[in-house]
């Protein structure tokens, strides 16, 4: 019998997929999200924290983003 599981499949740089292992690595593991790690740039994730992912992507982007100073 074959076992499905809904997900959602991440395609990202080397950096972002450490950054999101990081992010499930820090969590309890009732919370842990990724469901398999394909390979360096690759990740299967569980499809209900999209929305918690894209937003910790957004703020990390900001805390990171160079601002001209005035």
């Amino acid at each position: 019998m074959v076992n499905a599981i809904k997900g959602l499949y991440i395609s990202c740089d080397i950096p972002m997929a450490q950054f999101i292992i990081n992010m499930n690595n820090s969590l309890p593991q009732s919370q842990k999200f990724i469901i398999h790690v394909l390979d360096n740039t690759h990740l299967f994730v569980r499809s209900d924290v999209a929305g918690m992912i894209k937003t910790a992507i957004a703020t990390f982007r900001e805390q990171n983003t160079y601002e001209k100073p005035s």
